[in-house]
């Protein structure tokens, strides 16, 4: 059975129920009352009639004959005067029924009586005249006007109950409409989930716990959306990583057998000699690669930490230029440096390595003569290292830190370049909780700022 169907079931049936019960409470209650209140109006015309005759017969020397006598007129005076159908009956009479033995035991009873198409409520006394029971008096009132409410207030119920249910079949359809919609259109968004279509549910607006769970699937959708996209970037840049790796190796070794070959193939010493040199230098660029692919391996991997401690910056960045200074100087370059005195808790090796790459960078793919190096603390800290070369596309600013993504590639090679370095630099400051930012402009030269946590 559909959800809805049990609602509306369930509403009908609650609403039938509780009117049902509450009608023939109410009927009989109301029944109940009529009849209490006919008992004491008859048993206050039995008390006046009971009266009545005492002193009606009380005055006759013989009231047995008097009675016998007179007992036509008595009924009907005392019908008009109680309203009531009256019988008076002499200890002579021969039927005798088990009311008016009562009553001549000197007892007063009543019953109702239920046949015929109304009751009647019957009541029955003595009289009693000089201590003696010399008769009965039976009064009969009719119950009419009781059973036409009673027949009345029935047949309302049962009206009210076609329209109860009538309404309650609307209201519940409405009321099913409501709470059914929503969690039908939670049921095909589901599916559409199961699907790979992660649309929004809209128009769920019932202000209840329904809307907050409308809410919290689409909640749900977005986050596995982007989890979703975010495996397939993954995916695709892992894709993109191994067909560089693949290519990058692949070059090197190619050189390398080919060099190989040529040198057995050849008698002349000297150039024998240049072959094992370039076979040397594309084995040491392959070293080179493989241990940065290593070094970025670790790098990524959840057990990589760093080894944090209270360090002086500024004698970090003096290690890392007294290092890469004559290198400078052998493509022309200097390094200029300003430099705050700032203590921050860094892994001082890592953070060298940093500054070393981008220098080593500024030297490689720089044209102009100098690299100047900023240290300063603001609520950060902030390294930046610019140089005035040949600067970078701003298009490739977003991808520069991607590996193996070089810019230009032949003058990468040339230089020994593999495209790996200004990856390990991102894990590295970012293992930090810093940020590494690229600015740079053709032909205006280049500005990279590392910013670190005091």
């Amino acid at each position: 059975m559909k959800l809805r169907l049990k609602v509306i079931s369930m509403n009908m049936f609650i609403i039938v129920a509780i009117l049902l019960i509450s009608g023939i409470i109410i009927i009989r209650t109301i029944d109940n009352f009529n009849l209490y209140t006919s008992y004491q109006y008859v048993l206050s015309q039995s008390n006046f009639t009971e009266q009545y005759l005492s002193e009606y017969l009380k005055i006759s020397e013989k009231p047995e004959v008097s009675l016998e006598l007179n007992v036509n007129s008595l009924e009907e005076k005392l019908k008009l005067q109680s309203g009531c159908d009256v019988e008076i009956s002499d200890n002579k009479k021969a039927s005798v029924n088990e009311m008016e033995k009562s009553a001549l035991s000197g007892k007063k009873v009543y019953f109702i009586n239920t046949e015929g198409p109304n009751r009647k409520l019957l009541m029955a006394f003595p009289i009693i005249v000089r201590g003696s029971v010399i008769g009965t008096v039976s009064l009969e009132y009719s119950l009419y006007q009781a059973d036409n409410m009673k027949r009345n207030l029935q047949i309302t119920l049962v009206i009210l109950l076609v329209f109860a249910l009538f309404v309650s079949l609307l209201l519940s359809y409405l009321f099913s409409y409501r709470m059914i919609k929503p969690l039908e259109k939670l049921t095909f968004t589901t599916k559409e989930y199961s699907k790979g279509n992660f649309n929004e549910i809209s128009g769920v607006s019932t202000g209840d716990e329904i809307e907050k769970l409308a809410h919290s699937f689409n909640d749900m959708g977005k986050n596995i959306k982007v989890m979703i996209d975010k495996l397939t970037d993954e995916q695709q840049k892992q894709k993109k990583f191994i067909d560089s790796v693949t290519h990058e190796i692949r070059t090197p070794l190619t050189n390398i057998i080919g060099y190989a070959d040529l040198s057995g193939r050849i008698n002349q010493e000297d150039q024998r000699k240049k072959y094992y040199t370039y076979i040397v230098d594309e084995s040491k660029r392959l070293l080179n690669m493989v241990n940065n692919l290593l070094e970025l391996s670790q790098l990524n991997q959840y057990e990589f930490s760093i080894s944090k401690k209270e360090t002086d910056i500024k004698n970090i960045i003096i290690k890392a230029v007294d290092l890469m200074k004559d290198r400078a100087g052998k493509f022309g370059m200097t390094i200029s440096c300003q430099l705050e005195d700032v203590k921050a808790s860094v892994d001082e090796e890592k953070i060298k390595q940093v500054v070393m790459n981008i220098i080593d960078n500024a030297i490689k793919y720089s044209e102009g003569s100098l690299i100047e190096i900023k240290l300063w603390k603001e609520q950060d800290i902030y390294i930046k290292i610019m140089d005035d070369g040949i600067g970078i596309p701003k298009a490739d600013i977003k991808s520069i830190t991607e590996p193996f993504y070089r810019v230009d590639k032949s003058r990468s090679r040339k230089l020994g370049g593999n495209g790996l370095g200004l990856s390990i630099c991102m894990e590295i400051i970012e293992a930090h909780d810093g940020k590494l930012d690229i600015d740079s402009a053709e032909g205006e030269g280049t500005i990279v700022t590392i910013s670190l946590q005091p």
